[in-house]
């Protein structure tokens, strides 16, 4: 009786996985894994909205990986989930958001931040705890809060506004022969105020004087009239999310000169907060959507079939780096930081990486000892007469 149930059991199972294998399916299937990628940007306070914009596009990326099956590595399957977490633009809450990350929710990748002291704590936490801190935005290069060489978990995503001085000055030069007079305005973040002036005496200008205002500024009333007083043919609002309200508040105050932005603070953007009239004689870095490629199209789309609010489109740039990211991993073919930044390493040939932008390579070894900042193609736009223009995509030289 026991041989007998024991070979209805036998038969049973051979059965079921005979059925099992008719139907295409494995009896024994690898369960998908899921790795945790964490974001730290300023999702409150004054640049809530860049904070904001620039999170939901990573996740938009992910959301795309994840329909296409996820991602193959190793032998094994992932999903990607993206956990994000408030700076405040402040650096304690960048160092807890990335504890909270780290420690509890498990994460071995952490993108962010915007100012150099919040990447710069994050980085501390990222390091002990040997995960990669994928730097979102810098807007002080080569100082803390950078990648250097004494950095092994730290790769840099984006280009950072100093790297379009040389194409913007340039334009300046072209369009505008006969301005000289430049007139900078900073963050207190320890921008390189002596290249800046280096680069604009290059192309025949003159610094003629500068304002430095703290993150997080809103009124630029008392900057914009020192400003002017020194008449200049030429306002730059160096890396600045803000650089609409700076052009406003010149225009309020009866400047009609050039206005150059080089953060990527999009040009429709710009055209929303000042208007028609006072959008004029505007240098731009940011992306003109209206000439999108298709990656860029993409993103757009996904942006408005999950969220009912208009396209925010300083959003290329991260979704670009998820794409990057994405495209590091399976060079590594693995999830192991280390891994992954001895990828990074060995992409240094043009057109390593495809971005949305166009493509790129790892590079930065001449200026900060080390390449692993992602030079791509930059869009330059142009305001004029309250109508966008624009102009191309540059490939600046990031090894200045």
């Amino acid at each position: 009786m026991r041989g007998m149930v024991k070979s209805v059991m036998v038969c049973s199972v051979c059965l079921l996985m005979s059925g099992l294998l008719v139907l295409g399916v494995s009896p024994v299937q690898a369960k998908d894994k899921t790795l945790k990628v964490g974001m730290i940007m300023p999702l409150s306070g004054p640049i809530s909205i860049v904070g904001v914009g620039l999170t939901r596009a990573v996740e938009l990326y992910f959301d795309k990986v994840n329909e296409e099956g996820g991602l193959q590595l190793g032998g094994d399957t992932y999903k990607l989930e993206l956990i994000s977490e408030d700076s405040k633009l402040d650096p304690t809450a960048g160092a807890t958001a990335a504890k909270k990350l780290v420690y509890k929710d498990g994460c071995r990748f952490v993108f962010g931040a915007i100012s150099p002291p919040v990447a710069a704590s994050i980085y501390q936490v990222c390091a002990k705890a040997k995960a990669l801190h994928l730097i979102t935005w810098i807007d002080a290069p080569g100082l803390p809060g950078d990648v250097s060489p004494d950095k092994p978990y730290a790769v840099r995503l984006c280009i950072s506004s100093d790297s379009g001085w040389e194409l913007d000055y340039a334009l300046l030069r072209k369009k505008y022969p006969d301005a000289k007079r430049l007139f900078i305005s900073a963050p207190n973040v320890g921008l390189s105020l002596e290249r800046a002036e280096k680069v604009a005496n290059e192309n025949g200008l003159e610094v003629v004087g500068h304002e430095i205002w703290d993150l997080g500024t809103q009124d630029f009333l008392p900057y914009y009239t020192k400003a002017l007083a020194a008449k200049p043919d030429i306002i730059q609002a160096m890396c600045s999310a803000q650089a609409g309200y700076q052009l406003r508040t010149a225009r309020q105050l009866g400047y009609e000169g050039i206005f150059v932005s080089d953060a990527p603070t999009a040009p429709a953007l710009i055209l929303s907060i000042v208007g028609e009239e006072g959008s004029h004689d505007v240098v731009s870095n940011g992306m003109d959507m209206n000439h999108p490629t298709p990656s860029m199209t993409e993103c757009v789309e996904r942006w408005e079939k999950k969220f009912n609010e208009p396209f925010f489109s300083d959003a290329i740039i991260t979704w670009s780096e998820a794409e990057i990211f994405v495209q590091a991993l399976k060079k590594a073919q693995s999830v192991d930081p280390e891994k992954v930044v001895a990828a990074f390493d060995e992409m240094t040939a043009p057109g390593s990486f495809e971005t949305a932008f166009g493509p790129g390579h790892m590079g930065g070894g001449k200026r900060f000892g080390v390449n692993r900042v992602i030079v791509r193609p930059m869009p330059i736009s142009l305001l004029t007469d309250g109508k966008i223009e624009f102009v191309g995509f540059e490939m600046p030289v990031v090894d200045q």
